[in-house]
């Protein structure tokens, strides 16, 4: 059983969807993490499409609420509710 796919299609030069599918938590937040980067080193537009998460434990939804103001979310489930915070300082 997998703990999180992740695929990447890139919508054009400038941004890409990012899908992720199974379990966001404290192992596979740095996997997802690290994926973002890349592109936000190069300055692109990160959509992160969530319908594929079927379990999001709560380091996963704080990690959401962090970068909610450098990714736009797409699709989150229904168990996802996120409020507003300040935006997170990642290296």
């Amino acid at each position: 059983m997998f703990k999180i796919h992740i695929k990447e299609i890139h919508l054009d030069g400038q941004s890409v969807a990012i899908l992720a599918d199974g379990s966001l938590d404290h192992e596979t937040i740095p996997i997802l993490l690290e994926v973002c980067k890349r592109h936000w080193a190069v300055e692109r537009k990160v959509e992160l499409h969530l319908e594929g998460l079927i379990r999001l434990s709560r380091e996963g939804m704080d990690f959401l609420q962090e970068i909610q103001d450098k990714v736009t979310l797409v699709n989150p489930p229904n168990f996802i509710k996120l409020g507003r915070q300040e935006p997170a300082e990642f290296d």
